[in-house]
């Protein structure tokens, strides 16, 4: 069961990470990623139990997963804005 919830938790991170980056303004999109390496950093100093290479192997993928969705929003973001611009000509072709 706990496989689960962190399963759910990983998956609603990484939804947050594609709405915050497919937002108009780009830095929204390096909250999340900025909070992951605070916390990660933060257990990697206060944990005895963790060791460097453990620390860097997380917080690499994590981040790579989080460049990877940011990447997938800000694609989505200049499509959109691109089907407005084209809603906009048509329109003043009318």
């Amino acid at each position: 069961m706990d496989f689960l919830w962190m399963g759910l938790l990983y998956a609603g991170i990484l939804g947050v990470q594609y709405v915050l980056s497919s937002q108009k303004n780009v830095y929204l999109g390096a909250i999340v990623p900025l909070l992951f390496v605070a916390g990660m950093t933060w257990r990697y100093v206060n944990v005895e139990s963790v060791s460097t290479m453990h620390y860097l192997l997380i917080t690499g993928f994590g981040l790579l997963c989080l460049v990877a969705e940011w990447g997938k929003g800000r694609e989505v973001f200049r499509k959109n804005q691109e089907k407005d611009l084209e809603r906009m000509r048509i329109q003043d072709l009318k």
